[in-house]
């Protein structure tokens, strides 16, 4: 997530977003999801590229921009199950996909005997997780890396449309 307590332009932004009437605060916003919508949906999935399909599948889903002040960038926020048993929510259950999980962890505990008693069993259940990444392995550097242009272009297209409006153009 973006701060802007520390810049004075970003702040600038916001406020006039928040001073701007109903219909200048709507175009800002469809403005700003097609604009930078596709070119963040393209950056997670250039990301994705390369990695294992219940990876895409768990990260590249719902993936988008919602307007507002200021824009959200979303990924992996589809609350739709996924994979073979139906128990994965990528909303809920990205975090194993984007930072990787300890692949050694072994989890023990104890269950009871067909034949009365109980027994302990050992489980390796993060195996199939991918490797520990802690900066993140798609949805991370891709924020990282297109973050200053979504800014950028944020405050951009706030000034153009107050332009608009005072010209009389919209």
């Amino acid at each position: 997530m973006i701060s802007v307590s520390d810049h004075r332009e970003l702040q600038a932004a916001v406020l006039a977003m928040k001073a701007a009437d109903r219909e200048i605060k709507r175009e800002i916003n469809r403005a700003t999801v097609a604009t930078m919508g596709p070119e963040w949906k393209a950056l997670v999935n250039e990301h994705l590229s390369g990695m294992s399909a219940m990876s895409t599948r768990m990260l590249g889903v719902g993936t988008r921009i919602k307007g507002g002040n200021p824009p959200v960038a979303m990924a992996a926020n589809s609350k739709r199950a996924v994979g073979s048993s139906k128990r994965l929510v990528p909303a809920t259950d990205f975090a194993a996909w984007e930072f990787g999980a300890d692949r050694a962890a072994v989890s023990t505990y104890k269950r009871k005997s067909k034949n009365g008693g109980t027994h302990q069993v050992k489980r390796h259940a993060s195996r199939g997780l991918p490797a520990r990444a802690p900066k993140g392995r798609a949805i991370y550097p891709a924020f990282k890396e297109i973050a200053p242009r979504m800014v950028s272009l944020w405050v951009q297209i706030i000034v153009k449309k107050y332009y608009e409006a005072s010209e009389g153009k919209s």
